[in-house]
């Protein structure tokens, strides 16, 4: 080892063993993206560690819906399978952040595989350019071989300890599993072979999570619809473990701990027991602004309260959602320093975010062979453009507009059947339901479309993009605006809740006989003053493109054009981070983004496609 090398590995460790509240992020939660990351690293100078999603060396898909479930308040379950997108490609997307940013955080890449060589890999890719590699011991629901397979067992935790210490002096941390009754011993193998420190705990189980109005397993998880325990019931777990892994190693071993952590009180807990950095993982989806009717801190707190950072919140230039993640962990770390509580503030409601209700089917509207028309006995409050996930048990879930409220409606088209690609399933076993069946339905997730300052709106949909229609026309004639909505349909047949819709715009159905996107022209030929115009844009990717060049070519603003993205919606609750649009969440902040901000961030719309 070089002197600079052995300098800079000084100053980690140094950083790791500081007596002090450190706070850090963990594998799996929020900063699973670049742009998550970035945005933490920015956004929130409380968090000094961001650890990154676990990578293996081949792209791995992971599980598809269910991912998360939320058993109680607060209390997750998740089987996301290590999504993520290789090796290659991980490295590739990192070096990018850290080639137009450098982090004021230091960075921990979290690593998986299943085998040593495969981690030697890992390890020899991303050292360069990682301040610690965590390597994943310890997932309760990956593959065969991977995880928890290898944390489980002090024999085998030692045999790649030993060998991964050979390839390399960057930092190792071993992330443990909670799941054995020998987690201190497993600790000192991992530390007498070549571990620096000593991340703990993963997910404790994995168990099967049951809905309980059908009684079917919600997880998809071919390993028997399990997955591992997060959130505050394993906060005992954890405090137990961690303290058993200290008593196991020296105390110049640095311990990441986590698990459950909600209030500065868990924080001051989990050093007693011997943690030297404290990881927030799932907690941070329960922190959700007062625009999705939930919980944020209130803006009367003085004296020393009001110590919680104020961080720009504008709309159009940060997300709201994730700035009050900034301001918990703010209130978090000055809770766990002074005794306060202010982040208690956060969780008042006794609400579950993802919690599933029956809806019973009362009536089907079949429009030709792939389209249907589902209203639903009971309502859901919402605002424009929000959504919610259907869940067709034993199948999975997938997200859908709200297109009515009274009655509940929704727009549903059958997609293209693929077992095995694991496409259009929960589309198809919808148009397998009879009426007198029940939906299971949990939300609502997304913001509140944005509102506009033009007096003249034009709306341009096609397919089940006209879901959004209903509810966007209604709250742009609530604020004054006269609304245009142009639809494009294949068939007449095709034209749904055309009734609803004339209730608050002129509507133009607009068959394409044969020219993909020809509402666009017909939009094109009906203004007359298109830069005093605002646009809303909703439907497949290829009508959304085209709409917005021509409107930007009309002369409208790009802050006043926008387009409905439809990214990977997965978790729904701001865990998973896999439906990142630049740098806020679909599932927070979505679903309509302004080309203005597309522009910014570099964004293709057609990489959602």
């Amino acid at each position: 080892m070089d002197a600079i090398t052995a300098m800079v590995r000084e100053k980690r460790m140094n950083f790791l063993l500081e007596d002090r509240i450190k706070l850090a992020t963990v594998s799996g939660i929020f900063t699973t993206k670049p742009a998550m990351i970035e945005f933490v690293d920015e956004h929130i100078p409380e968090i000094e560690m961001i650890t990154s999603k676990s990578y293996q060396v081949r792209p791995n898909p992971g599980n598809r819906e269910i991912i998360i479930v939320e058993d109680s308040v607060g209390n997750f379950g998740n089987a996301v399978g290590l999504r993520n997108p290789g090796m290659e490609k991980g490295y590739e997307e990192l070096y990018a952040l850290l080639a137009r940013r450098a982090l004021r955080a230091y960075l921990d890449i979290s690593l998986s595989a299943d085998s040593i060589d495969d981690f030697a890999k890992l390890i020899k890719k991303f050292e360069p350019i990682a301040d610690f590699l965590e390597l994943n011991f310890s997932c309760p629901h990956a593959k065969e071989g991977f995880g928890a397979s290898i944390g489980s067992d002090a024999r085998i935790v030692a045999e790649y300890m030993k060998e991964l210490r050979k390839v390399t002096d960057a930092i190792l941390i071993p992330k443990l599993t909670p799941n054995v009754d020998n987690i201190g011993e497993i600790a000192l193998a991992a530390v007498e072979n070549g571990a620096d420190a000593i991340a703990a705990i993963n997910t404790v189980g994995p168990v099967v999570y049951k809905e309980p109005h059908t009684g079917r397993p919600l997880l998809y998880n071919p390993k028997g619809h399990k997955g591992g325990k997060s959130g505050g019931w394993i906060k005992e777990v954890a405090l137990e473990k961690i303290a058993e892994i200290r008593k196991a190693v020296e105390d110049d071993i640095p311990i990441i701990g986590m698990g459950g952590i909600t209030t500065g009180y868990d924080v001051r807990r989990m050093r007693e027991a011997g943690a030297n950095v404290i990881g927030v993982g799932s907690v941070i989806a329960r922190v959700v602004p007062k625009k999705r009717g939930y919980v944020t801190v209130s803006a009367d707190l003085s004296g020393e309260n009001t110590i919680i950072l104020e961080r720009q919140a504008q709309q159009r230039e940060t997300s709201l959602a994730l700035l009050e993640r900034a301001k918990y962990i703010s209130a978090l770390k000055r809770d766990a320093e002074k005794y306060t509580c202010l982040a208690d503030h956060f969780f008042v409601s006794k609400e579950r975010i993802a919690e599933y209700k029956p809806y019973k089917i009362t009536n089907i509207d079949q429009r030709g062979d792939n389209l249907r028309v589902f209203t639903l006995e009971g309502k859901i409050d919402y605002k424009s453009s929000q959504f919610v996930f259907i869940w067709v048990p034993d199948v999975g879930e997938k997200p859908f507009s709200i297109a009515k409220n009274d009655p509940l409606t929704f727009v549903v088209r059958r997609r293209e059947y693929d077992e095995k690609a694991k496409k259009g399933l929960v589309t198809n076993a919808l148009f397998k339901l009879n009426k007198g069946d029940r939906l299971m339905i949990r939300g609502v997730y997304g913001a509140e479309a944005p509102s506009t300052e033009k007096e003249k709106v034009c709306i341009v949909a096609g397919g089940t993009g006209i879901a959004v229609v209903p509810g966007l026309a209604k709250k742009l004639k609530a604020e004054g605006k006269d609304v245009s909505v142009y639809y494009g349909i294949t068939s007449v047949d095709q034209v749904v809740l055309d009734d609803e819709i004339r209730k608050y715009a002129a509507l133009y159905p607009i068959t394409d006989n044969g020219t993909p996107g020809r509402a666009v022209d017909v939009m094109k030929g009906s203004l007359d003053n298109p830069k005093e115009a605002a646009f809303y844009n909703i439907g497949p990717v290829p009508l959304m493109k085209k709409a917005m060049k021509v409107q930007e070519e009309l002369g409208a603003s790009a802050k006043d054009i926008y387009a409905s993205i439809e990214t990977n919606n997965m978790c729904g609750i701001g865990m998973c981070s896999e439906c990142v649009c630049g740098n806020r969440l679909t599932c927070q902040d979505g679903t309509f983004f302004s080309l203005e901000y597309l522009k910014e961030h570099k964004i293709d719309i057609g990489d959602f496609e």
